[in-house]
């Protein structure tokens, strides 16, 4: 009897426990080498066009959903978390503001599933569009471009940055909704590169094809690294956690080895710079908590 049993018990382990470990958390993270990007290579970027960097961080939360950790930084925990869409705005003093990620709209809202969306701040996120003297996208989701395709206009086509993983026929960019023709590339260069006073682009496919991390020097010194969801949580950076495989193998696949790169990469530059503020892809709690991440990001956009 006790054999039966104990045959039972590995066939149900088989039948649940490995695809549990293996969708849910596993997280070995290889040995891919971090990328060859210094701090200084950035900062001497981030100064070498002419102008007024941005003066801050504004934050606008524009829809949200709970979920377990371990989905977004494997291993992590089965505890849920807010999984926050947000854009982000840096005023200029004297000039127009520059504008990072982009929110969603409804119907993009209801079709990832999220719990909650506020018409209201997305609406703040679209004046910032026709305000904004620069828009970047970390990548090609629709809950980071999404909202901006679907605009189109002078915003898509005058002041948007984009690369070419970031529009069609890029697989992620070719499913978004686009109002008109999608422009052309205008970040072309594989290394990184200046695109404003004080912001540096630095391009990381990995994520997606079109994935970027985006480095800010403000006006005051202070230092942002904007990951994208190459970092969707702190933790996948600061612990080194890529997303489940049930995520970035089946449900949004991503460049596994590569993704791993750039959280390596992540880390040797907050070596370099320990006051460098690390803003993850998605983490809206932890921005709120952080004491440092707190002394330099306002919630909600000053308009």
């Amino acid at each position: 009897m006790r054999r039966k049993i104990n045959i039972a018990l590995l066939i149900l382990f088989l039948l649940i426990g490995l695809p549990y470990y293996w969708l849910l958390l596993d997280n070995r993270p290889g040995k891919a080498a971090p990328k060859p990007v210094t701090i200084e290579q950035l900062r001497a970027l981030a100064g070498s066009v002419p102008g007024q960097a941005p003066s801050t961080l504004e934050l606008e939360l524009v829809a949200q959903r709970l979920v377990p950790r371990t989905l977004f930084a494997a291993g992590n925990g089965m505890k849920r978390a807010v999984i926050g869409v947000m854009a982000w705005r840096l005023p200029v003093p004297g000039s127009k503001p520059v504008l990072i990620d982009t929110g969603l709209n409804a119907i993009d809202s209801k079709a990832m599933a999220m719990a909650e969306f506020w018409p209201e701040r997305q609406a703040k996120v679209e004046r910032a569009m026709d305000e904004a003297g620069l828009i970047l996208a970390t990548h090609e989701h629709p809950d980071h471009l999404g909202a901006l395709a679907r605009k189109g206009g002078s915003a898509l086509s005058r002041t948007a940055q984009l690369n070419a993983g970031q529009l069609p026929p890029s697989p992620y960019a070719a499913r978004l909704v686009w109002s008109g023709s999608p422009p052309q590339p205008r970040i072309a260069s594989d290394d990184p590169q200046a695109v404003a006073p004080g912001v540096v682009v630095i391009p990381a496919p990995s994520h997606t094809p079109g994935s970027q991390m985006i480095y800010v020097r403000l006006a005051d010194g202070r230092e942002v690294l904007f990951a994208g969801d190459i970092a969707t949580m702190a933790a996948s950076w600061q612990e080194l956690r890529a997303r489940s495989r049930l995520i970035g193998d089946y449900l949004a696949p991503e460049d596994r080895r590569e993704v791993y790169a750039w959280l390596r990469t992540i880390r040797a530059l907050k070596d370099q710079a320990p006051g460098l503020l690390i803003i993850p892809g998605h983490d809206f709690e932890w921005l709120i908590q952080d004491k440092a991440a707190k002394a330099t990001v306002r919630v909600g956009f000053r308009q």
